[in-house]
C-alpha cells in the first residue's frame, strides 16, 4: 500500500512539472547576445489583423517593439498603426509566437485596397533608467515590515479610563 502511494505521489510530481513546463515561454538567444525579430507573419480575421513574430534575445532584457506597415508596389508607403494591442510597446520579453492585434477598421473604415502589404516588426533593447523596480519593492517591503513590527511590539496597555488596551472596553471580570 505504501509503495502504491509513493508511486502516485511521484506521478503527481511529474505531471505537475510537465504542466508548469508547458506554461514557461521558450526564448532563444542570438549567438552574439543581440536582439532579433524573426518569422514575421500576419493573418486577417474579420476586422482584425494578427501579426505574429519571434523575438530572439536575452530573456531578462526588456524590449521596445514597433510595427510599421509597408507596401511592395510603393516603396515610399509607410504607415505606423495606432490601434495595436498585445506584445507591442516598451515592455516585451523575448519569446516565440508573440502576437500583436490591430483593429484596422478604426483607422481604415473602408479597408485597404490591394494585397501587397507587409509588416516590419522592429525591436530595441531598453536600458533601465532611474531606480530599479527591485529597490522600490524592497523598500516597500521594509516599510510594511517596520510598521507591522511597531504594531506588534507596542503591546497595548491601559487607557486613562482603566480599560483594557486600545479598544476602550474594560477588562472582563475574573473567575469566581
Amino acid at each position: 500500500m505504501l509503495q502504491q502511494l509513493s508511486h502516485w505521489t511521484t506521478l503527481r510530481v511529474v505531471l505537475l512539472a510537465a504542466v508548469l513546463a508547458m506554461g514557461i515561454p521558450i526564448s532563444a538567444v542570438a549567438e552574439d547576445g543581440t536582439t532579433e525579430v524573426r518569422s514575421v507573419r500576419f493573418e486577417v480575421a474579420g476586422q482584425l489583423v494578427y501579426v505574429y513574430y519571434d523575438l530572439i534575445g536575452v530573456a531578462t532584457r526588456v524590449h521596445r517593439i514597433t510595427v510599421t506597415l509597408h507596401r511592395e508596389s510603393d516603396p515610399t508607403y509607410l504607415y505606423s498603426p495606432v490601434n495595436l494591442v498585445g506584445d507591442i510597446g516598451t515592455i516585451v520579453f523575448p519569446g516565440q509566437d508573440r502576437r500583436i492585434t490591430w483593429d484596422f477598421t478604426k483607422e481604415f473604415p473602408n479597408g485597404l485596397s490591394g494585397d501587397d502589404y507587409y509588416f516590419i516588426v522592429e525591436a530595441a533593447w531598453e536600458e533601465e533608467q532611474g531606480i530599479s523596480p527591485l529597490v522600490w519593492i524592497g523598500g516597500g517591503a521594509a516599510l510594511v515590515g517596520g510598521v507591522v513590527a511597531i504594531v506588534l511590539l507596542s503591546g497595548g496597555g491601559t487607557d486613562e479610563n482603566g480599560g483594557g488596551g486600545s479598544t476602550g472596553f474594560p477588562q472582563p471580570p475574573g473567575r469566581p
